[in-house]
């Protein structure tokens, strides 16, 4: 019995080694538990030390995020490339809806939607910055202007009112414009609203045309001197030409239909109104149009997308058709003038004013050059005509290589 109770007794110091080695591993499974659990606070620690600096790095400031890279991918996708462009003009707030060369070709008249009236001087198109004189146009909006003939005053279209109203201005030494301030309305003559008015450069006659296919035409003090139905759906636009004999208009039909106002030789009275030729080609109804100083040339802007230039030389007396000499451009605008020595063609259709040198015009030029180069038969005529060829073309490869 001594012998059983013996062997199966636990000697204490065994007992005490066993907790001793139970314990020690409990201490190393917490020390080695921890020690993970601080190591991997460590390394996100330290990730996140060098994660954040690079994020820092990398993120703009919410002024740079919201301006630079919108600006800078806008003028990427707005940017517009083309040999002939001369320069934009930008000033407008709004799409640019009328257009206008003074007859002396030193100023251009702009207006846009819910906007001022801007006058640019021309002589600064081939530098980088264009100056120029803000109208403001007090409880109303001007959806078109003309310059007068004698370059000192301009004349708009009150949207609102539906009237010609009248400013003069003067200029600065440096030719800038200046204290333009309204001397004149003219009497409400127009029914339905009006889409377009011009002025000749003799001071004969003003035109106003309204959508609802009539022309009114006006002497310089307001008084009306006859009205024309031109019977073309509606009407776009309508304007006079730059010899001041006649004026044309557009609208629903795809043709443009001009018209001579006719004076009195002895006594330069009114006589009549009476149609003379068409302009057409399109394949849609004509937004704008405009013709060079002796109208000679006219360019047409269409609903097709395209405008060309036209060949208007001709002998309407005798019912000569005009044609088209080139098609020439595939935007979208809505406005389009040319001055009146041919040198320019302007357009619009957003809030920027392009500025094209006329090279359609150039070409033109060259081909009736070349013509008359043919059929003369002095040898000195054939020689200054041939000096004009080499003369335009050299103009023309400098603006296409891009030559000041």
């Amino acid at each position: 019995m001594e012998n059983d109770q013996s062997t199966t007794s636990v000697s204490p110091l065994a007992l005490g080694g066993a907790i001793t080695g139970i314990l020690v591993l409990i201490v190393s499974i917490i020390y080695l538990f921890f020690r993970s659990s601080s190591s991997s606070k460590t390394d996100e620690t330290k990730t996140e030390s060098y994660i954040k600096p690079e994020i820092d790095r990398k993120k703009p400031t919410t002024k740079s995020t919201t301006s630079k890279p919108i600006k800078q991918d806008t003028k990427l996708t707005t940017k517009f490339i083309h040999p002939w462009l001369c320069t934009s003009l930008r000033a407008h707030s709004n799409s640019v809806i009328g257009l206008n060369f003074s007859h002396n070709d030193k100023y251009l008249a702009s207006v846009a939607e819910n906007d001022s009236v801007l006058l640019w001087p021309t002589k600064e198109f081939d530098g980088k910055e264009h100056k120029h004189t803000r109208v403001n146009i007090e409880f109303d909006q001007a959806n078109h202007v003309v310059f007068s003939p004698d370059g000192k005053a301009f004349l708009i279209n009150l949207l609102k009112d539906n009237i010609i109203r009248v400013y003069k201005f003067e200029k600065r030494a440096d030719g800038l414009i200046t204290n333009a301030h309204a001397v004149l309305d003219f009497p409400k003559k127009n029914g339905s609203p009006i889409v377009a008015i011009g002025i000749a450069c003799t001071g004969k006659f003003i035109i106003s045309a309204e959508v609802n296919n009539k022309i009114v035409v006006f002497d310089t003090k307001g008084d009306v001197l006859d009205t024309v139905e031109t019977h073309q759906g509606h009407l776009n636009y309508a304007a006079v030409s730059p010899c001041g004999r006649f004026f044309g208009s557009s609208g629903f039909m795809s043709d443009v239909r001009f018209f001579e106002v006719c004076f009195e030789k002895s006594n330069g009275n009114f006589k009549e109104i009476r149609k003379i030729f068409d302009l057409k080609g399109h394949n849609a109804q004509v937004l704008c149009f405009s013709l060079n100083k002796d109208s000679t040339r006219a360019a047409t802007i269409s609903k097709d997308n395209t405008w060309k230039l036209w060949n208007t030389d001709v002998d309407y007396i005798h019912k000569q058709d005009p044609k088209y000499i080139e098609n020439v451009h595939s935007e979208t605008i809505r406005v389009l003038i040319m001055d009146s020595t041919g040198k320019y063609v302007v357009s619009a259709g957003d809030r920027q004013i392009r500025v094209f040198h006329n090279i359609a015009g150039l070409k033109g030029l060259i081909d009736d050059l070349t013509e008359k180069a043919h059929t003369a038969k002095q040898l000195t005529l054939k020689e200054r005509i041939k000096e004009q060829i080499n003369d335009a073309r050299s103009k023309m490869n400098n603006i296409l290589n891009g030559a000041s």
